[in-house]
Formats: structure tokens, sequence, C-alpha cells
């Protein structure tokens, strides 16, 4: 099988990924702070449509490599790479159906804590894929791997949160039943929905740091050296 080499796209992608994530959130926080909830549902709907459109994208290339393996590299009769289409597209697929989801659900103005729940059992499910690849030294840079694994499976749980903040506060009061559960239309406790809004965000932030230097320190190297 011809060895095949996506990783250079899938960072850039991931780090789409991240900045949309990013932006959406703080305009959507920025715009709750201006108690302007419409104008914060839109810019919500249109953040979500974009992170869909990544998902779809990551989730094509995802299915593509769980159903060829496209990184096997038979040799003298011993696969030596195959542990990397597992250790990827696993892991692309199962972020990829959370964006996908998340999209869905926002523009169909359904309840997006459902999504936020599985983000959770995702996101460990992630953390623990790169942990596995790091203690395995997978990769020629198993810290800078385990790194990217930990910022987007970190953003996957703490999706949760923000969730529910969106179906209680953003969605909930413009959409009749979005919400988990009958609420005020306004937090009644606003520091702690700030602190794990601002750690989301800080976390984002992290995730495309690490995609960004992770693409600097490896993906970069294989255009000089392409497989």
């Amino acid at each position: 099988m011809t060895f095949t080499d996506d990783l250079t796209l899938v960072l850039d992608l991931l780090i789409l990924v991240a900045c949309t994530v990013f932006y959406t959130g703080f305009m959507v926080w920025f715009e709750m702070r201006r108690k302007d909830r419409l104008r914060a549902h839109t810019h919500l709907r249109e953040g979500a449509i974009v992170m869909g459109s990544l998902g779809a994208v990551l989730g094509i290339i995802a299915l593509w490599g769980e159903f060829t393996w496209p990184l096997s590299l038979p040799i003298m009769g011993s696969n030596v790479l195959a542990a990397y289409d597992l250790l990827f597209f696993d892991s692309l697929l199962l972020l990829s159906f959370l964006l996908v989801s998340f999209a869905i659900a926002v523009n169909l103005r359904l309840p997006t804590h459902f999504v936020g729940m599985l983000g959770v059992v995702i996101g460990f499910g992630v953390i623990y894929y790169g942990y596995r690849g790091y203690t395995l030294s997978l990769t020629l840079e198993p810290l800078e791997t385990l790194l990217l694994f930990l910022g987007f499976g970190g953003i996957a749980v703490l999706s949760y949160p923000v969730t529910l903040y969106l179906d209680w506060f953003v969605v909930g009061p413009i959409v009749p039943g979005a919400d988990p559960m009958p609420s005020e239309s306004t937090p009644q406790i606003p520091m702690m929905w700030n602190v794990l809004l601002g750690l989301f965000l800080v976390v984002v932030i992290l995730a495309g740091i690490a995609a960004l230097f992770y693409g600097f320190d490896t993906a970069w190297a294989h255009l000089a050296a392409p497989p």
C-alpha cells in the first residue's frame, strides 16, 4: 500500500478549528456581556456552521484513514506504522463528530448539552490516546504530540459547561425548551460561569498553540522530505 501523509493538512485544519472556536466563544461572551442575546445567538449559529464545515472535512479525512490505513508501511512482514493510523484517525473522527453534531444542534435550535456530555467522554478518550502515544513514543516528537492531544481533549471536556451555558442563557430564552431545565434567563452565579468560560477559551488558545508548534516542529519537516 502506498504511504500517504496528510499530517500537514490535518494540523492546518486543527489550527482553524481552534481559531473558530475561540472567536465564536469570545464573540458570544462579548455580546452576552452587552446583554445583546439575539446578536450572541446569531454569532453562535454562524460560528457553528464554520465549525461543522471544518468538522466535516476532518471527518472525511478520518473516515478515509479508518478504511484505508494510509500510514501503514509493511516492511518484511511487519506493519511498522499501523499504530499511527489508530492514534490519529480515531481521535480525528471523534472530534469531527463533536463539531458536526454541535453545528447541527445549534442550527436546528436543539439543546447542545447532549453534545457537551459526549464531549466529556470523547475528550478523556482523546487525552488517553495522547498519553498512550507518549508512553509508547509513537512519534519523533512525543511531548509535542501529547500536548496536542491534551489541548483538543481538554476543549472537548470543557465543552460540557459551555453547552450548558449556551442552552440556559443564550439559546434557552429565545427557543422554548432548549434549556436543560427551567432556569432564570441570566446567570445567578456570574463569576462561576465567567471562570468556566474563561478557562475554556484559555484551553482553546493553548490547543491552537500546540497545533501550531507541532506543525513547526514536525509537519513542515515532511515538506522537506516527503514520503
